[in-house]
Parts: structure tokens; C-alpha cells; sequence
């Protein structure tokens, strides 16, 4: 960090990565929307651990993922 160096982009690049194999994979089966960007899908990733990232929120967070998944989901074959 003291070199200005971004100690966490390769993690982020890794699951940037990931998050786009997943989408293609997901568009190419017309199971979710063909127009996501992989970076808003991880900063909602991030958010849902920020809001509900305790043990005891797990309602929370799977109410939050629900959500989530239903607008990776909204459209996805009438788009192709």
C-alpha cells in the first residue's frame, strides 16, 4: 500500500474473472440477462456482505440474494 499499489486487485480481477464466466454461462442458457456487467454484480456481492454479513443475518442476506438473483434473472430470454 505504501508503494500506491492496490493490494487487492488481483482478488478483484480473480472474481471479476469468475463473475463473467458465470454471466456468459448463464446468458449462453437464457437463465439470466445477457446485458450485466461482472463489477455490478460484485459490488452488489459486496453490499449484501456489508448489510447483512453476520451469522445472525443470514434472513437478511438471503432475502438480499433472492433479490439480487431475481434481477440477474428479469428479461433474460425475451433480451437474446
Amino acid at each position: 500500500m505504501a508503494s500506491g499499489g492496490n493490494p487487492f486487485a488481483h482478488s478483484r480481477d480473480q472474481l471479476v474473472a469468475a463473475i463473467t464466466t458465470l454471466l456468459r454461462a448463464g446468458a449462453a442458457a437464457s437463465t439470466v440477462r445477457w446485458d450485466i456487467e461482472p463489477g455490478d454484480v460484485l459490488v452488489s456481492l459486496s453490499g449484501v456482505s456489508l448489510a447483512a454479513g453476520e451469522p445472525a443475518q443470514r434472513e437478511l442476506a438471503r432475502r438480499l440474494l433472492d433479490l439480487l438473483m431475481d434481477g440477474l434473472r428479469y428479461r433474460a430470454t425475451a433480451n437474446q
